[in-house]
């Protein structure tokens, strides 16, 4: 009883601090967001019909990672307001990782993206989720169209009026997925976690 008093006196600290640094809606309909984001993704896990790998790297003769190293992550994201808190648009992202055969995974996201703004003005936190489909390759040959869905959380500090920077953190699950019996073994779902430094222009 006591942590769950500790957590929620927590984040009434949070809240209260963060209080005053927003106005009480700066969008109106029609604004519009643009932002540019670069950071390292992590591979979380790896699950097929094998069982589930966990964790960034190779870890022979146990081979139990997920056979990913630390990779890269670059994207563009253009919204509107539709209304004082909630944004639409889209994003479209590069994102590559080495394998243990030093192959490059390169994956390329182009989702339709919702954004909700609870707190906003000159430091804001932007919470998005992400749907849409990645075109995936790997550089030994094979390529393949997988659902990508995203979930992420920022935090920006405005220095203008119109320009701020700020940092956020996202999950990752792109199921590849077949339909046909025959095919079923060949189902996997990976997860990874990008982190990225974010550029916004708001106007």
């Amino acid at each position: 009883m006591r942590k769950r008093f500790k957590y929620i006196a927590i984040a009434l600290f949070i809240f209260t601090a963060l209080a005053p640094l927003h106005s009480a809606t700066y969008y109106d309909n029609g604004s519009q967001r643009f932002t540019i984001t670069a950071g390292p993704t992590f591979p979380i896990s790896i699950t097929t019909d094998e069982g589930n790998r966990v964790g960034m790297g190779y870890d022979n003769p146990d081979d139990t990672k997920t056979r990913l190293s630390l990779g890269g992550f670059g994207s563009l994201a253009y919204q509107v307001f539709v209304n004082p808190y909630v944004a639409l648009g889209g994003e479209i992202g590069y994102a590559f990782n080495y394998d243990a055969a030093g192959n490059i995974l390169t994956n390329v996201p182009f989702l339709f993206k919702v954004t909700f703004m609870p707190l906003q003005g000159t430091i804001e936190m932007p919470i998005s989720l992400g749907a849409g489909f990645s075109y995936m390759s790997i550089s030994d040959g094979g390529a393949y169209i997988p659902f990508f869905l995203s979930a992420e959380l920022g935090l920006d500090w405005y220095f203008t009026d119109n320009w701020g920077v700020g940092v956020k953190a996202g999950f990752w699950a792109i199921p590849e997925l077949y339909f046909q019996q025959s095919d079923f073994h060949k189902n996997s779902l990976l997860t990874m976690v990008p982190v990225t430094l974010a550029v916004t222009y708001r106007q």
